[in-house]
C-alpha cells in the first residue's frame, strides 16, 4: 500500500514513476505522464501535493481544526483543513474534471514536492510554486495564475541597495526554494543560511542573525515590505515571475489544467480569488 493507506498506483503507472525518477537522475529525457487525467476519473480523486506554512496566502493550514481532529499535518487530507488561493483554485479544477479533492500535504520542504509528483504521490503539485531551469527537468508547470516579484528585504539602516552589494553578505532562506536556486545563481558570493519557513528567515533578519531574506512582495523600491513582514524594507527588485501548478512530464493533465485556468481568467473570477487571498 502506498503512504496513508491509498490503492497502489497502477503497475503501468509505477514503471513510469520509477523510470521517470531514473530519467531524471541520470539526465536522461522523461517518460511522459500521459494519462493522468483517465487515472484521476476512474479513481474519482483529485490529490494535490503542497507545503502549507501558516503566513502563505496561497495554502495555509488550519491548525485549529487539525488539533480539533487530533491529527498531524502529515495526516490531513480533507481540504477543509486548509486554505488559501492554491487550495481554492485546485478545488475548482477538481469540481470541473468531476472529482473530489485530496490533499496531501508534506512537511519537509519545497524540494520534496517535485521527487513526490514523479513518484506518483499525487496527480499536481500547487504550493506558491515557480519554474526554474532545475524544476523544469523534473515537472511540466501551468501558465501562471498569478505574478509577484522576487524581492531582497532588509532591516531599516542596511546599506544594500544593488546586487554587488549582497557579496559576503547572508542570507535567510528557505532550504529547497525558488528562491534558493535563484540566489545562488545571481549572488554565488552570498552565505545562505537555511530555514524552514519564510517567517523563520524573517526572523533571522529581524534579531541580526542575518542580513537579508528574499520575499515575493509587490512593495515598491525602498518601502516596507507586506504583512506580516512589514518592518523589513525592500532594497532591491530581482525579478518579476509567475506562479504556477505542477504535472508529471507529458501529463494530459496540463491542457486541462491550463484550460481551466483561462476560464477563470476570462470570466474574472481568477483576478476577485486572487485580491481575495
Amino acid at each position: 500500500m502506498s503512504r496513508g493507506g491509498e490503492r497502489p498506483i497502477p503497475g503501468a503507472r509505477r514503471v513510469l514513476c520509477v523510470l521517470a525518477l531514473a530519467a531524471a537522475a541520470l539526465g536522461l529525457p522523461q517518460v511522459a505522464g500521459a494519462g493522468d487525467l483517465a487515472d484521476v476519473k476512474a479513481r474519482g480523486k483529485l490529490v494535490m501535493l503542497c507545503y502549507p506554512t501558516q503566513t502563505n496566502p496561497f495554502i495555509s493550514v488550519h491548525l485549529d481544526a487539525l488539533r480539533e481532529r487530533n491529527l498531524k499535518l502529515a495526516e490531513a487530507r480533507d481540504p477543509e483543513l486548509f486554505r488559501g488561493l492554491d487550495l481554492e483554485l485546485v478545488k475548482g479544477f477538481a469540481k470541473s474534471l468531476g472529482v473530489t479533492l485530496e490533499v496531501h500535504a508534506l512537511t519537509t520542504g519545497y524540494d520534496a514536492l517535485l521527487p513526490a509528483l514523479v513518484r506518483g504521490e499525487g496527480d499536481l503539485v500547487a504550493s506558491s510554486l515557480t519554474d526554474t531551469p532545475k524544476r523544469r527537468e523534473l515537472a511540466d508547470f501551468s501558465e501562471p495564475y498569478s505574478t509577484s516579484w522576487l524581492a531582497v528585504a532588509v532591516p531599516p539602516g542596511s546599506k544594500i541597495a544593488e546586487l554587488g552589494d549582497l557579496a559576503g553578505k547572508t542570507a535567510a532562506v528557505v532550504h529547497g526554494s525558488s528562491h534558493e536556486e535563484l540566489l545562488r545563481s545571481l549572488a554565488p558570493g552570498v552565505k545562505l543560511q537555511h530555514t524552514d519557513f519564510t517567517l523563520e528567515s524573517y526572523l533571522a533578519v529581524k534579531e541580526g542573525r542575518a542580513d537579508f531574506t528574499l520575499l515575493d512582495s509587490e512593495a515598491p523600491l525602498g518601502q516596507a515590505a507586506e504583512a506580516p513582514y512589514s518592518d523589513l524594507k525592500v532594497a532591491l527588485r530581482l525579478q518579476e515571475f509567475g506562479y504556477r501548478m505542477a504535472v508529471r512530464k507529458g501529463s494530459d493533465l496540463l491542457p486541462a489544467l491550463n484550460a481551466y485556468l483561462d476560464r477563470l481568467r476570462q470570466s474574472g473570477e481568477l483576478e476577485r480569488l486572487a485580491a481575495q487571498y
